[in-house]
Parts: structure tokens; sequence; C-alpha cells
């Protein structure tokens, strides 16, 4: 009967020792398991910049300065492929430039402000492509107004959506909201203070 008392108060125990070791370690692992599911998410974006890679806009110096992208997407709304004769007239008719398979809108002083291209690898804009997503990418810390900029973008993706019936998506193509607008508009004004910030100091 001893032996039996003393197997259960040896089993009892060890499951306290073990309890105490998983509180101590949970946080542990818990920081551990977050810590990889961050990386893992980064990966995937770097996967979407690395599909976009070619976007590369005028005058980057990567190593000086990081991208501060804002995507928009146009997504056919019935998923079938734009008539890319229509895309190349209106989006010239629009004003924009067009630039080694790429469209371009420039500010009065020619300087970039943003770019369109096909939403499918690997981006080029040619009358033979079959698309049906259009990607606009802007590049707040390359815009001369960062603000401006976007506000421009929008309105272009406005005209462009109503012409081609095409839904207006962020950059995870989830229907653009007015949260993710004035999102975006915040964004874009913070880099607008740094620039001022970084002017008035030089």
């Amino acid at each position: 009967m001893s032996s039996n008392l003393q197997i259960i108060l040896a089993v009892i125990a060890l499951v306290l020792s073990l309890f105490v070791l998983y509180l101590f370690f949970r946080t542990f692992f818990t920081r551990s398991l977050i810590q990889n599911s961050l990386d893992d998410s980064k990966s995937l974006l770097f996967d979407n910049e690395l599909e976009q890679g070619t976007l590369g806009f005028e005058g980057e110096d990567l190593s000086l300065q990081e991208q501060k992208l804002i995507i928009l997407n146009l997504v056919s709304m019935d998923k079938s492929n734009f008539d890319m004769n229509q895309i190349l007239t209106l989006l010239k008719n629009l004003d924009a430039k067009y630039n080694n398979g790429f469209f371009t809108y420039r500010d009065l002083h020619g300087k970039e402000i943003f770019r369109i291209a096909s939403g499918i690898s690997p981006g080029i804009l040619e009358s033979d492509v079959k698309t049906h997503v259009l990607l606009l990418a802007l590049d707040l810390n390359q815009a001369s107004d960062p603000l401006k900029a976007f506000k421009i973008m929008l309105d272009v993706a406005s005209s462009i959506s109503e012409k081609i019936y095409a839904s207006i998506c962020d950059a995870s193509r989830a229907p653009l909201s007015k949260q993710m607008i004035e999102h975006l508009k915040s964004k874009a004004q913070e880099v607008s203070h740094l620039k001022s910030l970084r002017n008035f100091s030089e």
C-alpha cells in the first residue's frame, strides 16, 4: 500500500514540475511562434514584391532610401481579360506616357508620379497581353508631393475603372474601402511631413 502511495506522490510531483516548467517557458514558446509567423508573412510580402520587381522607379537609390509603396489594383468585375486595345487607347487619352512596357504619369516637371502595369507577372502592358488586373504603383518617397500624388493616382484609378468596369482594390486585391483610403492618405501625409522636416534641416 505504501509503495502505491509513493508512486502516486511521485507522479503528482512529476506533473507539478512539468506544469511549472510549462509556465516558465510558455512566454518563450509564444514569442518564438509569433516571430515565426511574422517571418513567414514577410517572406510572402517579399515574394509579391519580387513579382513586381521590374517596376523600379526612376532615380531610385535603394541603398539610401527605402521604398514606401502604395499599390492599387483594378480587377475585372467578371474576372475576364481586359480588351488591351481599349486599355492602351484609354491610357493614352488620359495622358499616360508609355515607357518600356509600362505607362507612367508625370508631373509638370516631367518627374514620374506613379506607374501602371499589368497585375499579372511580368507586368508588361502590350496589345497581345492577357490580363484581368491592372496595377497602379506609387513610391511615396520618390514623389515630390506624396499626398497630391496619391490623390491623382486615386482619381486616375476611378476614371479607368468606370470605363472598363473594374473594381478598385487595395494591394491585397480586396475592395478599396473608405477606411483604407483614409489610411493611405495618412501614410502619404506622414511621408510628406518627414520630407518637410528633412528639407527644413538641410
